[in-house]
């Protein structure tokens, strides 16, 4: 039962990640309910699979220091709220010993994405064009949707972390 509940929680990650993506590239916007399903998917994982209380509040310090840095970048106007509690909430799931995986994965994701949207906007701008219903959103909103960088670096985590896991629960 607890293998298939952690398969199960590992998988509802990878959702919850696509969800925060995607409704970040059309709103630019994140749910609450993205991260706090997070938080709490990771909890219901770390007892499933016997994750001593130490561990756990060390993976759940990890997320408030990631919260701190995100409130600070949200606090400088660089960051979204939602940006801020996403990673905090995948900070959860790496704790402290997956965070530079994580953050290398999601900073040249993140440089990726800027670049994109940089060229995105200035050909816009020199063509004189009016782009059509998304993109004019996109191109005159000055955002870039960096929850897709998160979930970029959180699924790379996830794939070197977690799968090799998951597939050992699947083969016994």
């Amino acid at each position: 039962m607890a293998t298939a509940l952690i398969v199960a929680a590992d998988l509802v990650f990878l959702a919850i990640l696509v969800d925060a993506a995607l409704s970040d590239f059309r709103r630019f916007r994140i749910p609450n309910r993205d991260s706090a399903l997070l938080v709490a998917v990771f909890i219901v994982a770390a007892v499933a699979s016997d994750l001593s209380p130490s561990d756990v509040l060390t993976h759940l310090g990890a997320g408030l220091a990631l919260l701190a840095a995100g409130a600070l970048l949200f606090g400088l106007g660089v960051w979204g709220g939602g940006d801020a509690k996403l990673l905090a909430a995948v900070g959860a799931w790496t704790g402290f010993v997956g965070l530079p995986r994580l953050l290398l994965v999601m900073a040249l994701a993140g440089g990726v994405l800027a670049l994109a949207v940089i060229i995105l906007r200035r050909s816009h701008l020199v063509k004189g064009e009016r782009p059509r219903l998304f993109g004019q959103r996109f191109v005159a909103s000055g955002h870039v949707p960096y929850g897709i960088a998160i979930a970029a670096g959180a699924i790379d985590w996830w794939g070197g972390a977690i799968l090799p896991q998951m597939a050992g629960y699947l083969a016994s």
